[in-house]
């Protein structure tokens, strides 16, 4: 019916029993007239009518999360972002032209790796309810005895999956929104095995300027360059522009001196390597020295989360999940992801001898830039000297944010919230209780007094986060010290 040819001339042969089955298709095995083993997706019926009812929903329990979400990490919530880059992602699901042309593109990408196979399309084939591809056989990426059969290293397919993703990601800005066990196989066209990935209906594509930026941002990391990580991060659009960076970049210093003395000895552990004992002890010596930064950025919330990363870190999590299936507990994805972000980081002004080159310029003061502070220093200080002059005529006040007093202030608004709407919910409900009130009018009084005893409990549930914040920060005994 799609094709408008019966099968029989399309198919040489066609299995009518199909070879796999999930919500959205069924996948049928067939072979063309020209002796190609191909498979056939086949989309079920009605999709976007129940993609319809299902987003409605989702996209009105992410705006009441969005007003619900406490939000204490300093981190602006954007559950609607998430529905909405989630429904457009379904959508496009649904059309296999998009699927047919996303691993098309796929399969270019990885081209020249021979320890990946991506079916190859057959677009003749191929409608926006049906998709033709190469029949691509292989073991399951989790059936570890299956793949021990076969001979194949439990190894080096953890690290040709970790690898594989980062490319993806740091390089061709287009990835694999879903790579779960089901849509990964391994077969013997590479010694170890050979990874084939299934199943580019859900892809996704990362901006330039925010691969731009997490390419800096690794950079500035290995190189532990506190104020560059913070510029690529609102490249990247994780920290909203125009906040006070002065708490933000000191928190970035003490994180990248901890990573660096990590690297630079043996003897210490990464975190994912500590006792649950030597994490808690790790982050009360990080808020004993940054307490007052890290209370600093609760309350602007300079951190965004862009809708995509939903999909970047889903992935990473299942990446995490099969190489500790595949090797156990010696898989490590930070360990692995080092020489390749190392690597990244040396190419990132697209060879690793310019990379050095300017490195070295930075270092002893050869840049551009460096060269045109010294031309404008002359007007550089004229500057600085008027600046003074005003502030010694009285013409340039300066404003000092003091931190003790803002939680100060912000501690007695939240008790005269409290205050305030307790006394007049009793005060309402009082005078509903008293004899001379109408019903009706008594009625109405109490459900305003239900409004503002709802008002005096948001109030308490406030001032209670903001007492829990606080001694977190002072480094007080808190919930968060037991998980």
């Amino acid at each position: 019916r799609e094709r408008g040819k019966p099968v029989e001339e399309l198919f040489a042969s066609f299995d009518d029993a199909p070879l796999a089955a999930a919500s959205l298709a069924q996948v049928h095995r067939a072979r063309l007239h020209s002796g190609d083993e191909v498979v056939v997706k086949v989309q079920r019926e009605n999709l976007r009518q129940l993609f319809d009812v299902d987003l409605f929903n989702i996209r009105l329990v992410a705006s009441l999360a969005d007003r619900l979400d406490p939000q204490t990490e300093a981190l602006a919530s954007n559950w609607r972002g998430v529905a909405e880059t989630s429904g457009d992602v379904l959508y496009r699901e649904i059309d296999f032209r998009i699927e047919q042309h996303a691993a098309t593109e796929f399969r270019a990408n990885f081209a020249k790796d021979k320890t990946i196979k991506v079916p190859a399309m057959y677009p003749e084939l191929c409608t926006s309810r049906l998709l033709t591809m190469e029949y691509c056989p292989g073991k399951k990426i989790t059936d570890t005895e299956a793949l021990q059969r076969e001979g194949f290293d439990a190894d080096h397919l953890a690290k040709t999956l970790t690898t594989s993703y980062l490319e993806q990601i740091c390089r061709h800005g287009f990835f694999h929104c879903d790579p779960h066990p089901g849509n990964l196989a391994v077969d013997d066209g590479f010694p170890g095995g050979r990874l084939i990935y299934y199943d580019f209906g859900m892809m996704e594509r990362v901006e330039v300027e925010v691969k731009r930026g997490f390419v800096d941002l690794i950079f500035s990391i290995y190189q532990n360059m506190p104020r560059e990580a913070c510029d690529a991060l609102e490249t990247m659009g994780v920290l909203r522009k125009g906040v006070d960076r002065f708490s933000i970049e000191r928190i970035a210093r003490n994180m990248l001196g901890s990573f660096q003395s990590t690297l630079a000895s043996a003897d210490n552990k990464w975190e994912n390597e500590m006792t649950p004992e030597e994490k808690r002890e790790s982050r009360r010596n990080r808020r004993a020295q940054l307490g007052q930064d890290l209370f600093a950025t609760q309350a602007e919330r300079p951190f965004l989360f862009p809708p995509k990363f939903t999909f970047v870190f889903r992935a990473f999590s299942t990446i995490d999940g099969i190489g500790k299936t595949l090797t156990g507990p010696r898989y490590d994805l930070s360990r692995i992801s080092q020489p390749y972000l190392r690597e990244l980081a040396d190419l990132r002004d697209g060879s690793a001898l310019k990379s050095a080159a300017l490195e070295l310029g930075r270092r002893v003061g050869w840049r551009p830039q460096d060269v045109a502070q010294l031309v404008t220093q002359p007007r550089a200080v004229a500057g600085v000297a008027q600046t003074v002059r005003k502030l010694e005529e009285g013409d340039l006040k300066l404003r000092v944010r003091t931190l003790e007093v803002e939680r100060m202030i912000e501690r007695v608004e939240l008790r005269q919230r409290f205050i305030g709407a307790g006394v007049a919910s009793a005060l309402l409900l009082h005078i509903s209780l008293g004899a001379t009130l109408h019903r009706l009018a008594a009625r109405v009084v109490q459900v305003i007094a239900a409004r503002v005893a709802w008002e005096c409990w948001n109030a308490w549930l406030a001032l209670k986060k903001l007492t829990v914040q606080q001694l977190r920060f002072e480094n007080e005994d808190t919930v968060y010290d037991t998980m």
